[in-house]
């Protein structure tokens, strides 16, 4: 848990040091409160006998003289009062701030793991599953704010209550302390065996949370899927399964952590008889009254020590559990906070300038164990104003190129120069602000129409938006609602159809005004007539500031009119050119050109 401080504010890092000294009276005042209920036990218990002039009282081996047994109650009773006060007061606030911090560090962590996720590449998070980030901004992160508050509160509460109850016992009557030495062996032995077989489990059901997640955002992404092939009942035997995998080593660790505690309310118990039954037996044969009373105070004192002391062995081993599900947790948390971005966010004077591209002899792959490149031996070049287009069979590698030139992966060999820089010296905000790259299959966000396209220019005025909008030929179905811009956008545009949510993208990726604009086979959802408006629109748009336009398609009308065209086969570009030129020279792209325009019209 102490990795976890570096990453308080030291607002927080002080607030948990007043809370642990605030804790610390706490248990002190508690403690002390035992020994005035015992003396004030055993003077009550006096009563059978002659009230004494003088009543001297021992606690804690020091020794206070008052004139009466009736005074010395009084006195005592304000002693208790006093410290009952001051530790209630003490527990209050050390709770209060002990929460404060707990909730306030969860936050911290929550948002700095939200800012290193952010901060990592596209491959450094496809390494963790979706289900798996979920679980750790969610359960992970409760379960750390639990072990911190365990951690401030019954952390320090525990050890102080087993180790002064302990010292407090032993200056009480040492011939009764023998019997701690059954109890606390017991006691120890139970809470070695609980936590070996606890803490594996533990671990094991977190392993479960993230199957859980993992089937049920299956479930919801994948429901058309689902339904359209009538698999409702493999898919829900399937969760069914994984949840009661979940139950089982949940319930396990339950029954391990009841036992432990029964065992130890057991083994309290027992020492609290064996106290009571010895000093029973001895207290038959005493007829001093003042030894009277000091065996009735140190019996009631005694046996509450044995409370303190079961309490802090409770706390202790809640406490262990918890921090051990915490430290469980805590790992999964800094697997991702601790990861080493792929491609480091860059701060330098290297800007984009122009968006002139040059790809040099580039070769891919997603995983250095992969047997073949994704991409292999890659060569071109686009300068600002013209318009590469890209094409080929289904994992050709033509996404790849887009995801390399966004920056979103590292290549393995070549170089990639944008306005002559290597792409690994610009400026990350520079080049990020630069380009826009529009999916297929975009995910718009819960808001407006208006917000999603100020995502991409929050100072973008109304004429803008409109001007984006109209030649994304978004305006037409925008202008339709009765709210217009204002339009509420649900959860990943579930609202609108993919037509729609391409054309908004499309709007989203030409507001900015790029230096670079990429379209990643993002008309796909578009009839041939409004793509070729979209096109044409983005041309002229963008006619005099001269953009690098990199079209990638399965469609040949898409790509037609650019300046250069690549054809991509297995990682590799076997032909480039413009349409014509293609069309007598490569195989493959007069194969796709006929097979969707007719042999006359290609």
């Amino acid at each position: 848990m102490f990795r976890l401080y570096k990453y308080l504010n030291p607002r927080h890092k002080w607030i948990s040091a007043t809370s642990f000294l605030l804790t610390c009276v706490q248990v002190i005042s508690f403690l002390l409160i035992s020994l005035f209920v015992g003396q004030i036990v055993g003077l009550i218990s006096q009563n059978s006998f002659p009230d004494d002039k003088n009543v001297t009282i021992d606690i804690l081996r020091i020794s206070f003289t008052y004139v009466s047994r009736r005074e010395a109650i009084q006195y005592l009773s304000i002693f208790f009062a006093i410290f009952l006060i001051i530790g209630t007061i003490g527990s209050i606030f050390a709770a209060v701030l002990a929460s404060y911090v707990s909730t306030a560090g969860a936050q911290e962590i929550r948002n700095y793991l939200w800012k290193h996720l952010s901060e990592l590449s596209q491959k450094d998070i496809e390494t963790f599953t979706h289900a798996k980030i979920i679980t750790r901004f969610t359960i992970d992160i409760n379960r750390i704010q639990y072990g911190l508050i365990s951690f401030l509160r019954t952390m320090i509460i525990g050890p102080f209550y087993l180790i002064f109850g302990l010292v407090f016992a032993l200056l009480t009557n040492l011939n009764l302390s023998i019997t701690f030495a059954i109890m606390i062996p017991l006691l120890t032995i139970t809470m070695i065996i609980s936590g070996s077989i606890i803490i594996p489990i533990f671990k094991k059901e977190q392993k479960m949370y993230d199957k859980i997640n993992a089937e049920s955002q299956e479930n919801v992404l994948g429901a058309k899927v689902i339904k359209s092939y009538n698999l409702e009942a493999l898919q829900s035997q399937r969760f069914y399964d994984a949840n009661k995998n979940w139950g089982k080593v949940s319930l396990k660790a339950w029954h391990a952590y009841n036992a432990t505690f029964n065992f130890i309310s057991l083994f309290t118990n027992l020492a609290i008889a064996i106290v009571v039954f010895v000093s029973g037996i001895n207290a038959k044969s005493i007829t001093d009254p003042i030894l009277f009373r000091q065996t009735v105070a140190n019996v009631t004192t005694f046996t509450n020590y044995v409370m303190f002391i079961t309490i802090g062995v409770l706390m202790i081993s809640f406490t262990i559990f918890t921090i051990a599900r915490a430290k469980v947790s805590t790992k999964r948390v800094f697997e991702i906070i601790e990861k080493e971005p792929n491609i480091p966010f860059i701060t330098s004077d290297k800007k984009v300038t122009n968006g002139e591209i040059v790809f040099d002899h580039v070769s891919f792959r997603y995983f250095e164990s992969s047997e073949k490149n994704v991409l292999e031996d890659i060569s071109f070049s686009i300068k600002p104003g013209q318009t590469l287009g890209i094409i080929g069979p289904t994992g050709s590698g033509k996404s790849t190129i887009a995801r390399l030139i966004n920056y979103d992966f590292r290549k393995m060999s070549g170089d990639i120069k944008i306005d002559n820089v290597k792409i690994e010296e610009l400026d990350s905000k520079s080049l990020r602000e630069s380009i826009s790259l529009i999916y297929q299959n975009p995910t718009p966000l819960s808001g407006t129409i208006k917000t999603n396209l100020l995502l991409a220019k929050p100072d973008a005025s109304d004429d803008e938006i409109i001007l984006a909008t109209k030649n994304a030929c978004a305006y037409n179905f925008i202008s339709k609602f009765s709210d217009q811009f204002e339009h509420i956008v649900e959860q990943k545009g579930a609202n609108l159809s993919g037509g729609q949510k391409q054309r908004l993208s499309i709007a989203q990726g030409i507001i900015r005004n790029p230096k670079i604009l990429i379209l990643d086979d993002s008309t796909s959802a578009l009839d041939a007539e409004t793509e070729g408006t979209v096109l044409q629109n983005i041309k002229n748009q963008f006619a005099e500031k001269k953009i690098s336009t990199v079209i990638i398609s399965q469609k040949i009308s898409s790509i037609i009119l650019a300046d250069n065209i690549l054809v991509l086969e297995h990682g590799k570009i076997i032909g480039s050119g413009k349409h014509d030129d293609l069309m007598k020279e490569n195989k493959l792209y007069r194969e796709i050109a006929i097979s969707q325009m007719g042999e006359n019209n290609a």
